[in-house]
């Protein structure tokens, strides 16, 4: 462990992973090849910090609602391919969400799991997710090519799950709870497509890991060249959208990649994949990262994203707005787990 500290060190309140390699400003009309660059037994810990607002509007009825979300992953490189794929195990940190609606309060902080409010549909989960892992396969230019063990994570959170529920039921209950589902085995399955449904299914796990992964060109670069790239955005339920990303004069050992997307009232409307009856009618995304230039890992991104949409569910149209603001930082902490 005192090995692996040893190759990290601070830049404004930040740890940078370093390669080896010359730190230089990027300057007007340099040419730079961005690739993510890792090597097995590398880790980082990162951070994402999300605020929504939201509102709807059904039938002359108006509800709003707020959500602060913090969770924390930790990536361990566990293998780099002749290719450049590398493989990465993913486990969940710590986890923190504030909710308040008309419909829904959630109090939860993973590290004082009893001191916020006890929501028994999903605060048996989240504390379930808590050093869960699962392992992602990326390219060299940032793709998600693959997402693996994700089974296996929702069946051991299920265990999980159960157990705590076990634990505040004494045995004549337990055997009655599990009488009302066909057995244990049909109550963990329960369990289990529930949670891939909230939490960890992958059209909610690969929008969320491409965040902390930039998608990088496929070519040298040099500032105020733009390429296009392919990603999902949480909200969207796995739309696809294609952001337009930009290299900007960068500083020493970053280089800064703007991306956007902007979609107006007078666009056609993209229909939800998951929501047949949902028309998004306004989407504008901006977002700024700051990535190290030796190895193509983010050092820091902000993401800003309003939009619109329509539900149309029978005969009752349903008005949808929010604004999200993310934040993506390191975790200081992350080789001294």
């Amino acid at each position: 462990m005192e090995v692996e500290n040893k190759r990290y060190f601070k830049i404004a309140g930040l740890f940078v992973l370093v390669m080896g390699l010359n730190i230089q400003e990027i300057r007007a009309g340099e040419e730079v090849g961005l690739k993510l660059l890792l090597k097995p037994n590398q880790k980082y810990g990162m951070r994402m910090m999300t605020k929504t607002n939201y509102s709807q509007t059904s039938e002359g009825q108006v509800s709003k609602g707020v959500e602060e979300k913090t969770v924390e992953f930790f990536f361990d490189v566990l293998e780099v391919s002749s290719q450049g794929d590398i493989l990465m195990k993913v486990t969940f940190g710590k986890l923190k969400i504030k909710k308040k609606s008309s419909m829904d309060t959630t109090d939860f902080d993973s590290t004082k799991p009893n001191a916020g409010q006890y929501n028994r549909h999903t605060t048996p989960i989240y504390s379930a997710l808590i050093g869960g892992s699962f392992k992602v396969k990326v390219a060299s230019n940032g793709n998600i090519l693959k997402l693996e063990a994700i089974d296996d994570m929702i069946g051991k959170t299920a265990e999980k799950v159960i157990a705590a529920e076990d634990k505040k039921m004494d045995k004549k209950a337990i055997r009655k709870e599990n009488r009302k589902y066909g057995g244990r085995e049909k109550r963990k399955e329960k369990r289990k497509k529930l949670i891939e449904v909230m939490f960890l299914h992958e059209k909610n796990i690969r929008p969320m890991m491409q965040s902390f992964i930039p998608i990088l060109p496929s070519g040298p670069v040099k500032a105020g060249d733009s390429w296009k790239s392919r990603t999902d955005i949480e909200f969207l339920q796995g739309t696809m959208i294609k952001l337009k990303n930009t290299l900007k004069e960068g500083e020493k050992g970053k280089v800064i990649i703007d991306s956007v997307y902007k979609r107006t009232l007078d666009d056609r409307p993209i229909r939800d994949r998951s929501y047949p009856g949902r028309m998004f009618t306004k989407i504008d995304y901006s977002g700024t990262a700051r990535i190290d230039k030796s190895s193509g890992w983010i050092i820091h991104k902000e993401v800003k994203t309003s939009f619109s949409a329509k539900d149309r569910n029978q005969g009752i149209t349903t008005s949808i707005s929010a604004n999200i603001v993310k934040i993506i930082e390191p975790v200081e902490s992350a080789t001294s787990r």
